[in-house]
């Protein structure tokens, strides 16, 4: 299998927690070069993002969260979805909610600040959909040192990168009190950090930062 997958981006990050939880045999390769994305990777990914899985019978697979569930199926030996039908319905409504009302909101927010002329009326509702979205996930976490307390699941993948962001998101907008209301999701740092497996997708966003950031530099 192949994954193609770039340090900083957030949703390949989580596809690279999945793959070294279950120390699956994927290798992680760099789509070409650039930002956006050269037109070219098109031949191989029809959005032209990433990430992308390439199976071992040459099957493409684009999207985070179909390669997750896929990854979770093909390889059950270290499960990140409990067995009870209650808890399986938590992690997933958590990692969707994540996914969809937390981090697509300020990946969008992320290009809308980078604007010379800002849409503020876009930028508020962006706001608005992320603090539900916050609001939602913080209430469902639970008091262990994981999502839904002592075994990893597929929300603590959509976590650990979505909670990285809100590092540089906050200092982007300046809000560094953004995560106040939210001390559960706010605290979350210190639990990826002790961890061998998120903590290692962590340090990898944080690398590819400096490496983006020294780049803008130099642009």
């Amino acid at each position: 299998m192949k994954l193609y997958s770039r340090p900083l981006s957030p949703y390949s990050s989580i596809i690279r927690c999945i793959a070294y939880y279950k120390q699956a045999p994927i290798k992680i390769v760099a789509p070409p070069p650039g930002f956006p994305i050269p037109e070219e990777f098109r031949a191989i990914s029809p959005f032209n993002r990433i990430p992308v899985l390439i199976t071992g019978s040459g099957l493409t697979i684009v999207e985070a969260s179909v390669i997750a569930e896929y990854l979770e199926e093909h390889f059950p030996e270290r499960p990140l979805l409990p067995v009870d039908s209650r808890d399986r319905a938590i992690v997933r409504m958590m990692a969707r909610a994540t996914e969809l009302e937390v981090l697509a909101p300020v990946m969008e927010l992320f290009e809308l600040f980078h604007l010379k002329s800002k849409d503020d009326a876009r930028i508020n509702k962006l706001f608005k959909q992320m603090e539900v979205g916050l609001t939602e996930v913080e209430k469902r976490l639970g008091q262990g040192p994981y999502a839904l307390g002592e075994e990893m699941t597929l929300a603590d993948a959509w976590l650990t990168p979505t909670r990285f962001v809100f590092n540089n998101f906050r200092d982007m907008v300046g809000r560094p009190d953004l995560l106040d209301p939210y001390p559960q999701f706010d605290a979350l740092q210190q639990r990826i950090v002790q961890d061998p497996v998120l903590s290692l997708v962590w340090y990898e966003m944080a690398d590819g930062l400096k490496i983006f950031l020294g780049e803008l530099e130099s642009a």
